[in-house]
């Protein structure tokens, strides 16, 4: 960790916050009752923003899924080498799910009326499910698959909030707004609430009433 380092990363704390809240509140949506514009916004916001966080394309030339090391955090990859490490994994681990992630925004980012909404479902024992039509292929995303990968994201994330931390104290900077708004939340409490038995109702509470 270094001061380079440091003052690049507020983007990223924010933006993966972000995603934390509208996945949360996409396991609240009532998809019969709200509505199906706000329930794709946010999906779609979600989709967006992911590849912001894993600096990840797709390879012609390997056919495969590959990461980018001059984009994102990977520009840091040196002075911080757990980072290829633990975005390798989420790519191997991932895949399918960043796959289909990469061909919706791809779309929707040079054509948005491209990629359209299909159907999106909730259940009694099932949390949200939704489908779009992207060149006549339907790529249907799964609540569960998107909560798996952000909770791996989180993971590396929590690290990097105590690296800065710990950064932070030894360079006598902990009274210092910029590093206590860096600081001031782990990651992995959102990873407490995927794993609770009231996640539906903590993300309905959260939407709009």
């Amino acid at each position: 960790m270094n001061l380079e380092i440091a003052n690049a990363l507020f983007g990223y704390f924010e933006t993966l916050y972000i995603i934390n809240k509208n996945l949360i509140r996409l396991c609240g949506a009532e998809v019969f009752y709200d509505r199906f514009s706000e329930f794709k916004k946010l999906t779609l916001d979600i989709i967006q923003d992911i590849p912001r966080i894993i600096p990840y394309s797709y390879s012609n030339k390997k056919s495969d899924l590959v990461l980018d090391k001059r984009n994102g955090l990977l520009e840091y990859y040196t002075e911080m080498p757990y980072l290829l490490d633990s975005y390798k994994n989420m790519l191997n681990i991932h895949k399918e799910v960043l796959n289909k992630i990469r061909k919706i925004r791809n779309k929707y980012e040079h054509k948005m009326h491209d990629v359209k909404y299909k159907s999106s479902g909730t259940g009694t024992m099932s949390l949200f499910d939704i489908e779009f039509n992207v060149n006549n292929e339907l790529i249907k995303l799964y609540a569960g698959e998107l909560i798996k990968l952000v909770k791996d994201i989180n993971i590396l994330f929590s690290k990097i909030v105590q690296e800065v931390s710990c950064y932070a104290y030894e360079n006598e900077k902990q009274g210092y707004t910029y590093y206590e708004r860096l600081c001031r939340f782990d990651f992995k409490d959102f990873n407490k609430i995927y794993e609770s038995d009231i996640l539906r109702k903590i993300g309905k509470i959260m939407n709009p009433f």
